[in-house]
């Protein structure tokens, strides 16, 4: 697991959400628009039949008054049946008062039949109506528009047309596919205009959100852009102006780390100095020596944290450079064992060392690096109990170098793994004096342009894989 912040990872955004609402919204008036036209349309159409209709009927219904009205209704069907279709083109039919189909042009089954049909039903009311339906003839909608026939005195029988819609209908349906098409094309140019408002809304805000994970990293000298005049440039004035805050704050902090322990140096060197020299001033089992030697190694771990805080000062401020060269780095993990295996046999500690061949090699600042590792190591004895193991494994991986260091230790809590790399940070159960090894680690790791990897569980141990860059040309090993 590696040793970084964890961070939330949420399933949307500001530019879907925008993208949608604007979609939502425009499909919604798009929809209701194309309904709204269709229904116009059909309207449109079908009212123009009902208009042709409805004059046709009057016409028929005139005609009969003026001219066929003496007989009665069945005899002018006998001697004047034409007059009723001469002037129509759509289907006739002459029906009694109770529905009655008494005349049909195209001779359909209707004929004797009642009809109950709206049109009809309203007809022999005495009013005028319009019925859309399907007719048992036919298996397509026809519409039919019913008018009552009057002699001079009464309602003496109605006068129905009736005519196709199929073409009517075909003309629709081609106003609907453009429409739909219509519908269609402007919801594909709604996207892309979408899209485009969504990306000028949220890239300025990716950015300052970019700008704002640095600064959680540390970077202090990231800055926003501050060219808009809208809520966004007074958003990222402010994150600077809080910026400039910090890194004021910064440099205030580490000019006082580096003056004080430059300053603590001196009285250091002296104090341990003065203890080692009086130890041999005293009697070897007196309690004056047993307490010179506490005080020259209180000395000695004061120096090492002055150390601390001095690289610490150093790698904030960004005035560290590495010394890089091509080094053996099996002869250094090897020294570096060496160097730390009197005190691992002192606390029971069995130390293995691991490496593939004699010349792993990568281009790195060779002191650096030989902190890094005796800072690991020296965490990995501190923390790991009588009998325990310590291993250091040495190997190389396509193109990088890994040192590994394992240990049976007391190991780290989950919760804490993302944080002890962080400045200042101890841990529950840590004996680290300032808590900056880690944090020194990993910035040292980070300018080789490597990566530090922290695995650990409670009561099991830690593995901490350090990898490095060979960087290799053809210069001679160190």
């Amino acid at each position: 697991m590696e040793a970084k912040l964890n961070k939330k990872t949420h399933g949307g955004s500001i530019k879907n959400t925008i993208v949608g609402n604007y979609l939502f919204l425009f499909i919604i008036s798009i929809f209701i628009f194309e309904i709204f036209l269709m229904y116009s349309v059909r309207y449109y159409y079908y009212s123009t039949v009902e208009g042709i209709l409805r004059s046709q009927a009057k016409y028929s219904a005139e005609l009969y008054l003026s001219y066929l009205s003496d007989n009665t209704l069945e005899q002018s069907i006998l001697e004047d049946r034409d007059q009723y279709y001469r002037q129509n083109v759509s289907q006739v039919q002459i029906l009694d008062n109770a529905g009655r189909v008494l005349l049909d042009n195209l001779g359909t089954t209707s004929v004797g039949k009642i009809i109950d049909t709206d049109d009809v039903n309203m007809a022999r009311g005495g009013k005028e109506g319009r019925s859309v339906h399907v007719p048992s003839y036919d298996d397509y909608n026809v519409m039919s528009y019913s008018s009552p026939l009057y002699n001079r005195t009464e309602q003496v029988g109605i006068i129905r047309l009736i005519t196709s819609l199929r073409q009517i209908d075909n003309i629709i349906l081609k106003r609907n596919y453009i429409f739909i098409i219509f519908g269609v094309v402007l919801t594909g140019a709604m996207i892309i205009v979408s899209f485009i408002i969504a990306n000028s809304i949220v890239k300025p805000i990716n950015e300052l959100t970019q700008v704002a994970s640095k600064l959680a990293e540390g970077k202090f000298n990231e800055r926003a852009d501050e060219s808009s005049d809208d809520e966004i440039g007074k958003l990222a004035s402010t994150m600077n102006f809080i910026t400039d805050n910090i890194n004021k704050k910064e440099q205030l902090k580490n000019d006082f780390i580096s003056s004080i322990s430059h300053e603590l140096r001196t009285p250091l060197t002296s104090i341990k100095g003065w203890a080692v020299t009086l130890q041999d001033e005293v009697e070897e089992d007196s309690l004056t020596r047993e307490g010179l030697i506490i005080i020259e190694k209180e000395s000695d771990r004061l120096k090492s944290m002055v150390e601390e805080l001095l690289d610490f000062s150093r790698f904030t401020a960004g005035r560290i450079d590495l010394n890089k060269e091509i080094v053996n780095l099996t002869s250094l993990v090897k020294s570096i064992n060496k160097q730390l295996m009197p005190r691992a046999k002192n606390s029971g500690i069995n130390m293995i060392l691991n490496y593939d061949h004699e010349n792993t090699k990568a281009v790195v600042d060779k002191n650096r690096i030989r902190q890094v590792l005796i800072n690991l190591l020296d965490n990995s004895l501190k923390f790991t109990e009588n009998e325990g193991v310590v291993i250091t494994n040495l190997f190389e991986k396509d193109d990088v170098v890994i040192i590994e260091v394992i240990d049976t230790g007391i190991g780290i809590d989950s919760e804490e793994i993302a944080l002890i790399t962080g400045k200042f940070y101890k841990g529950r159960d840590s004996n680290s004096h300032t808590g900056l090894g880690l944090s020194i680690c990993e910035e040292i790791v980070k300018l080789h342009d490597g990566k530090m990897i922290i695995e650990s569980k409670i009561g099991e141990g830690t593995k901490i894989a350090v990898s490095l860059p060979k960087g290799i040309d053809d210069e001679k090993i160190i």
